[in-house]
């Protein structure tokens, strides 16, 4: 329950975390523990103390989303298997092989790697991919809608999922959820997955129903197994937009679900009749009492609701309802049922060998253990093998069915008392077996003196002049040697190209070559990282790597880092704790997220090939689009409408000037706090209050 992306959800945590470790090894299923969240300082201590617990406990590799942790878990846990959380964006072999530098020896890849940079990254490290369940708008790690909004972070565990709700965006036809994507599905292209060398398939499903978890993991064991595969069980457990493939094979035209957001269900028929309280539906129908529908109308959006309270084709509704409308099942109750009838046991052969003036004997497997005292002759109660029976049947939170072989010689009394003891230590010593790991002393990394090369940094799209000694990042409109080279002689002073987190290879090979004239690179992603040590750059470590601790900051300068920008999600106060003072975002344009998706679903009619629309939630609030390129392909970014203003700071602050015009960029840039607030929508964003 600390340290999970999905902080919401029923977790387990340090008093049952033991139990239920134990209970997967006994039907020989490994556990991997999530605690792939972001770690303030404030909290590492509790991070270590987190890990180490479950790593007692016998879990067989962590999740975690914070690449820098990684070296100072080997340390400390020897033996200890790490797994990079999507959140961390590997998406080619640049990330891959720099996962592995850290420690990590399986990388879960993120959700929009494309099917040749799945093949290459398998060829470094073992991978693991979604194949099932929400798809998040934003590239994963890289949004910060819910954080700005309300100071919960997704990156924290805290996402309030503002992508599903409404939003207009200027100029697309279509559905009024323009930027919530559809459940992703894979389950027909397994055999395709494993050709890729994939070595893990996952299923997201921490807030969905047990159900729906028996229903998917059913649905992808037998895709594994070779069996035929049927999607009608699952899209009556649980389906958002009647599924995608996503960017597994080029960007799946049915990504974004626009009409409904939530559990849109499986067609059974349409409705036939309509009368004051119930809706006939037509066809061969055979309804059970408790299933549930979604009214679907024609335009494919969601009117009204119906269940089913008695046998037949009549079902009582809710909402509006009209002739031809198509009903949704989005509760199938004996599916349901059967689903969740399933229950694992475990045959456990137990031996037990009573002879009186002998300790008695309990045994299974390699397993035995004895009474302290010699079986005593009975008098009155002699013990039975019946009775004996009864007492194993007893598992109590065991998940085990018992085979007995009873040995009697003699006529033994033993009291109830001592064979429940024993019982109950042999069970418990069958479950939780034993567990025998390292745990090192760790040193925290050295903490060297702040090194603040610049007077600060200022990101933009388009020249501007700064301050002597103020480094400048270009992040272009279209990453052409054309539209990059001239920048390196029309800006004074030291200048970065900014390195988008997500490149494919050939995207990658693409802004190498547009390094000549640089000073170096500002790294959004690990790909930034690794191309600024090929071409032997300065490395601005950007706030897209959300350095978010100490550690993290002293992995970052250990490795050459030129110098370093905290994560927009760090508070003042949190900032002022860091032992190494560096760079934070302090002023200008808010990236909120970033899509590698079209929202206009490549229909460049609609899009109109400018470089910024309007988005507008129900609420009126707008949000900026922006549009650049890379390799003539499209990518698009999410803007708050408001302008971060943070306090006057002379050192160390970043300034981001992107989508702003030449004389808001000056204002921005040369302004005070004052100047800026009369000129822009401001907020204090994170600075101030932090986030959860």
């Amino acid at each position: 329950d600390d340290f999970s992306a999905r902080k919401n959800a029923g977790n387990f945590n340090a008093e049952n975390i033991a139990y239920y470790i134990a209970y997967a090894h006994v039907f020989g299923v490994k556990v991997y523990v999530a605690v792939n969240t972001l770690v303030k300082n404030t909290e590492s201590d509790a991070f270590m103390q987190t890990v180490r617990t479950a790593y007692l406990a016998g879990a067989d590799a962590f999740i975690i989303q914070d690449v820098f942790l990684g070296k100072i878990l080997k340390q400390a846990f020897p033996d200890i298997t790490l797994h990079l959380s999507t959140q961390a964006g590997v998406n080619n072999a640049y990330g891959a092989v720099y996962a592995k530098e850290h420690g990590f020896s399986r990388v879960i890849l993120a959700r929009e790697t494309s099917e040749n940079e799945i093949r290459e990254i398998s060829g470094i490290i073992e991978t693991e991919i979604f194949v099932h369940g929400a798809m998040c708008t934003c590239f994963s790690g890289h949004c910060y809608m819910s954080s700005f909004i309300g100071g919960n972070s997704g990156n924290r565990g805290f996402c309030k999922q503002p992508c599903r709700k409404a939003y207009t965006l200027a100029g697309k036809n279509g559905g009024k959820y323009a930027i919530s994507l559809s459940d992703l599905n894979l389950s027909e292209n397994i055999s395709k997955i494993k050709e890729l060398g994939v070595k893990s398939v996952k299923i997201e499903g921490r807030m969905r129903t047990p159900e729906y978890t028996a229903c998917a993991v059913d649905l992808y064991r037998k895709a594994i197994d070779g069996k035929a595969v049927d999607n009608r069980d699952i899209s009556r457990v649980y389906n958002r937009g009647d599924y995608t493939k996503g960017y597994l094979f080029g960007i799946d035209g049915n990504i974004v679900s626009d009409k409904i957001q939530s559990h849109k269900g499986s067609f059974v028929g349409k409705v036939e009749k309509v009368t004051k309280n119930a809706i006939i539906v037509g066809g061969k129908v055979d309804f059970y009492v408790g299933d549930s529908f979604k009214i679907v109308n024609s335009e494919g959006y969601e009117t009204g609701n119906a269940v089913c309270e008695r046998k037949g084709n009549a079902l009582a509704y809710k909402g509006k309802a009209t002739v031809g409308d198509s009903v949704n099942i989005t509760k199938d109750v004996r599916l349901n049922n059967r689903l969740l009838s399933v229950e694992r046991k475990k045959p456990l052969n137990v031996s037990v060998n009573i002879k009186v003036g002998k300790k008695l004997e309990l045994s299974c497997e390699n397993t035995k253990i004895y009474s302290d005292e010699a079986v005593a002759e009975a008098i009155n109660n002699e013990t039975t093998a019946e009775e004996i029976k009864e007492n194993l049947s007893r598992v109590d939170k065991y998940p085990f069915t018992i085979i007995p072989e009873i040995n009697i010689e003699g006529k033994p009394f033993i009291p109830k008392s001592v064979f429940n003891k024993l019982r109950a230590k042999l069970y418990a010593e069958l479950f939780y077996g034993k567990v025998d790991r390292r745990v090192a002393e760790y040193r925290k990394p050295v903490f060297t003196a702040g090194r603040l090369p610049y007077k600060g940094i200022v990101i933009s799209d388009s020249p501007v002049e700064t301050e002597d000694g103020v480094a400048f990042v270009y992040a272009p409109a279209d990453y052409t040697a054309e539209s990059v080279g001239y920048i390196t002689s029309l800006v004074k002073g030291p200048k970065f190209l900014f390195v988008p987190s997500f490149l494919s290879s050939a995207e990658t090979a693409a802004v190498g070559d547009l390094l000549y004239g640089f000073d170096g690179i500002y790294a959004d992603g690990f790909s930034g990282i690794m191309l600024g040590r090929k071409f032997g750059k300065k490395i601005i470590y950007g706030d897209g790597l959300n350095v978010f601790n100490d550690i993290d900051c002293a992995f970052a300068f250990s490795e050459g880092a030129d110098c370093v920008v905290y994560s927009k999600e760090l508070s003042y106060a949190e900032l002022d704790g860091m032992k190494n003072r560096q760079y934070s975002f302090n002023r200008g344009s808010i990236r909120l997220m970033e899509l590698l998706y079209c929202p206009y679903g490549r229909d460049c009619a609609d899009c109109k090939r400018r470089d910024f629309y309007d988005l507008t939630d129900e609420m009126g609030h707008k949000f900026t689009v922006r549009r650049y390129k890379i390799c003539g392909k499209c990518r698009f970014e999410i803007y708050n409408e408001q302008l971060l203003c943070g306090k006057n700071d002379p050192t160390a602050y970043v300034y981001n000037l992107v989508g702003l015009t030449e004389e808001q960029k000056k204002i921005v840039l040369r302004g005070s706090v004052a100047d800026v607030v009369a000129n822009f929508k401001t907020t204090s964003g994170n600075l101030k209050r932090g986030v959860n």
